[in-house]
């Protein structure tokens, strides 16, 4: 039998991982879309800024006009030129109660030969641009979080991604204490956001240990003649310590900040972190003053928050707290010093001013850009629904200021107060409070170089569309290479610039680029490259009908979950496109059973085979597209690690939440000298009947675990395909 043409590009190129090197952090152009909000500008002629209006209930009002609201700037009244109200689409719109939190479709149950079932996160619908309501970024301060805090927070933005997020937010979840605050940080998979939450570990460097109160040690004495040092030295170091640390903290809000700038939808911040001492006092002085350190960067945040259209949310991890007394606190004393009960009313004093001073910094910069902090609540997933509930809709608001508004060039400008009242009785408002007296730099031009625009469309979380192009992500494992990501890219060749070449052929030049980033947005590997193409009449009028197939290997150093993000441009053209996959790479070296990624193929278009050999026999286009008809017969090829004697599998359609179709169990046995690994495959018809739409296949396994009697391991692989009435089979 005769294999079918194939245009596959075989590139011989290894993905170059440049150990040690910090992710990149790129900006998107400052100009706006067509048909996006009004962004908060400071101009010369005009000041735009947004607020919440609510009623007594906390229900949003939506019906206001200009002529309703009252603007001060600096205690002045200004003439308010225009007020638009900004709805956020909301999937549920029985939602109008702000503290309760929603119940959403969960993940599919996959079913099992077994006695587990297993919940899987489907790959998420593409989103465009103009489809985003929200930007979001979650900010977790591990920079301050203590152990305690650190496992609540865990478990409260599991429960927020899946209960409050919708298909039109864009997400980032970023750490103050490390994460690269980059573009590619923001998507709308939740696979991405569970990961990255499995991920947060606490930090060595948190102003916080086990738990948020430092532990009294009152039996430790400070003694010169020893050259220990009085307390009053180790005070003055800590503060300096939390001073320094804190503004950390602060700069890492000024990069997520930046990321979120010029992304689409109703922009906010939500910082989760146990707080910041902003007033502080010298030892041995009671007098509280403001850290100038600290003043300095949060005027800087607050700024830059109110010139983007950032608002922010603060969320005290800690919950609600008592100042009493905790397992490692150590109140005995020697003699003559004061007494138990001085030293527990003492302690319980200074717990309730640390709590204090920390909310107090929270609760600031929250007001300062329109949101509102969330303290003392052990429930922090209602706290995030809050949060989340109180982005449904704004309004922006637009006046012009007097002269002088705006400092002249060479002075030094100052910050300028803003309040709004509402005219209408019982409303409530919520805005910024101020901006710095400096009109905005004009907006910044593009990317310009094919490098920086290769960069931009890979980092964007918005596909480039000039071509077409599909990626599919394999994990994969072999005893001689260990880890990697078998990559399969599907390029549109309609959208390639064909010019005549030798002998008669027709050529097309393209650039690729290719980059990998970790669960905490930091890049690990890159690939950059190009190839061109020379095809026939016959091949360009096939390659035009199936597009291109590219093909290429990714090793990957560890375990973990990792975006695989891919830029193509036409030399010729300029025209771009991009394409990402995430993949959660299960630790095989290290004994984990597991699937590795599946081969979808169609046994009409004769374009199956097994994963084992996809490096020695060429992909067909087909395979990276991964489009078909109804009533087309799917096969399905993967590998199994580190299994038992024998493995249970099963498989099954989904369409978004819903099942649409499974398989009855079937039980493999393993061949003998099997290397720690073997081939499976599978196939199931699609129904004449089955709507056209978005698909996932599901393969579930179950071994015996050989370390545990009695119990089973499962693992999952999914893979996703479209159906298309009208394509041929």
């Amino acid at each position: 039998m005769t294999r079918p043409k194939t245009h596959t590009i075989a590139l011989a190129i290894g993905l170059l991982f440049s150990a040690g090197i910090p992710g990149r952090r790129f900006q998107l152009s400052a100009s706006q879309q067509p048909g996006e909000a009004p962004r908060f500008r400071v101009g010369v002629d005009a000041v735009r800024i947004d607020a919440v209006v609510t009623d007594r209930d906390g229900r949003i009002v939506s019906d206001l006009t200009a002529g309703d609201f009252e603007v001060r700037q600096d205690g002045k009244r200004q003439t308010v030129t225009f007020a638009q109200f900004m709805p956020v689409l909301i999937v549920d719109e029985r939602r109008d109660r702000p503290a309760e939190p929603r119940e959403v479709a969960r993940p599919p149950v996959v079913p099992s030969a077994g006695s587990r079932v297993e919940a899987v996160a489907l790959p998420p619908m593409p989103v465009k641009r103009e489809a985003v309501q929200r930007t979001l970024a979650v900010v977790v301060d591990d920079l301050s979080l203590s152990v305690e805090s650190l496992q609540n927070t865990q478990r409260a933005l599991h429960v927020f991604v899946e209960r409050e997020l919708q298909p039109t937010d864009l997400v980032a979840l970023v750490r103050t204490g490390g994460s690269s605050g980059a573009l590619q940080s923001f998507t709308t998979d939740r696979r991405v956001l569970h990961a990255a939450i499995d991920g947060l570990r606490w930090n060595g460097a948190s102003r916080n240990g086990v738990e948020s109160f430092e532990a009294v040690n009152q039996w430790t004495t400070f003694d010169n003649r020893t050259g220990m040092g009085s307390p009053d030295d180790f005070k003055t170091i800590t503060q300096l310590r939390n001073s320094m640390s804190a503004a950390g903290t602060l700069g890492a809000l000024n990069l997520a900040i930046r990321g979120a700038r010029d992304l689409p939808g109703r922009k906010a911040i939500i910082f989760v972190s146990e707080g910041f001492q902003l007033m502080v006092r010298e030892p041995g002085d009671s007098t509280r003053l403001p850290d100038a350190r600290l003043r300095y960067a949060l005027d800087r945040v607050i700024d830059q928050a109110t010139r983007a259209g950032v608002v922010i949310y603060s969320l005290d991890s800690r919950g609600l707290q008592t100042a009493g007394l905790q397992a490692a606190d150590n109140l005995k004393s020697a003699p003559g010093d004061r007494s138990m009960d001085e030293a527990v009313r003492l302690a319980a004093s200074d717990r309730h001013e640390f709590n204090r001073d920390t909310q107090e910094g929270m609760a600031y910069l929250a007001e300062q850009t329109g949101g509102f902090a969330v303290l003392n609540t052990n429930d922090l997933a209602r706290g995030l629904g809050r949060i989340t509930n109180d982005l449904r809709g704004y309004y922006v608001i637009g006046y012009v200021p007097e002269d002088g508004t705006f400092a002249a060039k060479g002075k030094t400008p100052r910050f300028r107060k803003i309040s709004i009242n509402v005219k209408r009785a019982g409303l409530r408002v919520r805005t910024r409070k101020e901006f710095l007296g400096i009109s905005d730099p004009q907006d910044t031009a593009g990317p310009t170089t094919a490098a920086e625009q290769l960069v931009h469309a890979a980092t964007s979380p918005f596909a480039a569309t000039d071509i077409a192009l599909r990626a599919t992500a394999l994990p994969a494992f072999s005893p001689e290479q260990g880890m990697f990501v078998r990559t399969l890219l599907h390029i549109d060749a309609r959208a390639l610039t064909f010019v005549d070449g030798e002998g008669g052929r027709k050529t097309a030049s393209v650039d690729v680029l290719g980059m990998v980033f970790n669960q905490e947005g930091a890049e690990v590997g890159h690939l950059s490259t190009g190839f061109a193409v020379a095809l026939t009449a016959e091949a360009e009028s096939d390659a035009l009908r199936e597009g291109l197939a590219y093909s290429l290997r990714i090793p990957i150093p560890r375990a973990g979950g990792y975006q695989v993000r891919f830029a193509v441009r036409d030399q010729h053209s300029g025209a771009m496109g991009s394409a990402g996959e995430f993949v959660d790479v299960d630790d095989i070296t290290g004994g984990a059973f597991a699937l590795s990624g599946i081969v979808l193929g169609s046994d009409d278009r004769k374009d199956s085979q097994a994963p084992g050999e996809a490096d020695r026999i060429a992909l067909t286009p087909a395979q990276s597209l991964r489009v078909y008809r109804p009533g087309a017969r799917l096969s399905y090829a993967y590998e199994i690690y580190n299994a038992s004697t024998v493995v249970d599998v099963a498989a099954s359609i989904h369409r978004g939440t819903e099942r649409v179709f499974a398989t009855a169990p079937n039980t493999l046995v393993l061949p003998p000298g099997n290397d720690r690994r073997f081939a499976a495959a599978g196939g199931l018809s699609l129904g004449e009947g089955l709507p056209p739409g978005s698909y996932a296949l599901i393969v579930s396994a179950t071994t015996p675990d050989p370390a545990r009697k009695g119990r089973s391991r499962t693992a999952v692989q999914t893979i996703g395909f479209d159906v298309e009435a009208g394509r041929p089979k």
